[in-house]
């Protein structure tokens, strides 16, 4: 009970300096600590009152979870339902010795049922004795602690500290400015001015501003470049403690029930991705990393940790170190003699005209229409939007050339990005859609967009040759009806093409 109230005071955090704010303008100090008490009695009242009435069973047949004060809710997950049971440690958890177990059951990255918190020992018996009732062994014991599993893991990547540093320092990042200017806005009845008075702001900077703003325009340039120059230790620092929050530690294994991740410094997460519910891998850089060859890998998968669009299967490494995990995966990356594709040309002209045809009108519009503008101004600022319009045109021609598909091997490969390139790579046999989509200019230059569908993404090739976009839509559905979800091992081979 300790350990949830005290994980759920930064969620609460606005409100409680809210209330504070509020109670000072009683003046009464008597009165505000009444409050304050009252308060806490009703809160802790509630929250015992939660924990009395949060149960769970492990039955023969299913897993049950009851909650709920005024709103009773109860949960019935059948052990075949549940892929893994991932077990989870916050920073408050971990003080007690705690831990959170989330029960996968691939319901779009979101977890079905969570306890929290229960005792590690508790947790990894609930872990424990739900895989074995899942794997069929009906009298596994649920009263008593079990023997974890004894099995040996293949270590295939490791995250040491120094790459996690030069990791870090390539997630470069700005948000702790988003998230203070987002107090800022929040708590603005706190500060004792006004936040978007730029008068104030004047009046604070005071005898240094004012000697800045008498120094001439060419020392207030230098002055902001300086200032810009000061965000990057701390867009670098933020990174680096975003990355190491995140990553420290970072292990991938391979285990009999799958690939086993782990990986956090205040909050540790343990879970298991089974390779048969592998969609779709997906292999991405930066526009700097790319440089020298740093690129991660993450799985597109049904069975999904909420705290993640897609598992995070090698965070940074270089290719000779992500492709033995794509290939125990089943979905190897291609090969340098791979036949790549491009879209179509009428595609690829439609897409530069849409993308020019504003800012062009735009500048036609300033020289054409009669606006209020300073003399000699109409034309260079009509030129400029034309420039824009080209820059825009050249753009979605060099996006053309760089995004690339491929169909060989059983598998569906797909390149996009120019300066920070994507490979997306899929088994047809585990897509659960394909679809075809025509528009009024797709029809008129003989193009297409096909549409994949997986459980925790997307996927689509943009700009097919008709023709073309039919085939690969034959085949893949052609795939997708040879197997049979019910009772398949996903995991083997597809079928070879027809």
């Amino acid at each position: 009970m300790v350990a949830g109230v005290l994980a759920s005071l930064p969620r609460a955090a606005l409100s409680i300096v809210a209330a504070i704010a509020g109670a000072r303008t009683i003046g009464d100090r008597g009165i505000m600590a009444g409050l304050l008490v009252v308060a806490l009695v009703v809160t802790l009242g509630w929250v015992v009152l939660a924990w009395r009435h949060h149960r769970y069973l492990i039955g023969p047949d299913d897993l049950r979870i009851e909650q709920g004060i005024l709103s009773r809710q109860v949960r019935a997950i059948p052990y075949d339902r549940i892929h893994d049971v991932a077990l989870r440690e916050p920073l408050v958890a971990r003080l007690f010795g705690l831990a959170e177990v989330a029960f996968d059951t691939g319901t779009g990255g979101k977890d079905e049922a969570k306890l929290a918190f229960v005792t590690r020992d508790e947790g990894a018996r609930l872990r424990d004795t739900v895989r074995a009732r899942r794997a069929g062994v009906v009298d596994a014991p649920a009263d008593a602690t079990m023997v974890q599993e004894q099995e040996v893991a293949r270590t295939l990547f490791v995250l040491t500290p120094a790459r996690l540093l030069l990791f870090g320092i390539f997630e470069f990042s700005l948000v702790v400015l988003a998230v203070l200017a987002g107090a800022a806005q929040q708590l603005d009845f706190l500060l004792p001015f006004e936040l978007y008075d730029w008068r104030e702001w004047r009046e604070i900077g005071g005898g240094p501003l004012h000697w800045l703003l008498g120094l001439g325009l060419a020392v207030q340039v230098v002055a902001a470049v300086l200032g810009l120059l000061l965000l990057i230790p701390v867009g670098l620092l933020t990174g680096i403690v975003r990355t190491a929050l995140r990553d420290w530690g970072f292990r991938l294994e391979e285990t009999s029930r799958g690939l086993r991740r782990r990986r956090g410094l205040l909050t540790l997460s343990d879970v298991v991705m089974p390779l048969e519910r592998v969609q779709a891998l997906v292999l991405g850089t930066g526009l700097l990393r790319r440089r020298w060859g740093w690129h991660g890998l993450q799985a597109i998968s049904l069975a999904q940790d909420s705290k993640d669009q897609s598992h995070t299967l090698v965070p940074f490494a270089q290719m000779a170190e992500v492709a033995p995990v794509a290939a125990l995966a089943g979905l190897p990356l291609p090969g340098e003699g791979q036949a790549w594709q491009r879209a179509s040309a009428g595609w690829r002209n439609h897409r530069m005209v849409l993308s020019a045809v504003l800012p062009g009108l735009i500048g036609l519009g300033m020289l054409v229409l009669p606006l209020d503008l300073p003399a000699g101004a109409a034309l260079p600022a009509a030129v400029s939007l034309w420039l824009v319009a080209v820059v825009l045109a050249f753009r979605q021609y060099y996006l053309w050339r760089h995004n690339r598909h491929a169909l060989a091997d059983g598998l569906l490969y797909s390149r996009e990005g120019w300066l920070s390139p994507r490979l997306a790579i899929a088994a047809p046999a585990k897509l659960q859609s394909a679809e075809l989509r025509q528009g009024p200019l797709a029809r008129l230059g003989q193009y297409a967009d096909l549409h994949l569908g997986l459980a925790g993404g997307t996927l689509a090739l943009h700009g097919l040759p008709v023709e073309q976009a039919r085939a690969i839509h034959s085949a893949l559905l052609a795939r997708m009806a040879a197997v049979d979800f019910s009772a398949a091992n996903l995991h083997a081979p597809d079928p070879p093409a027809t």
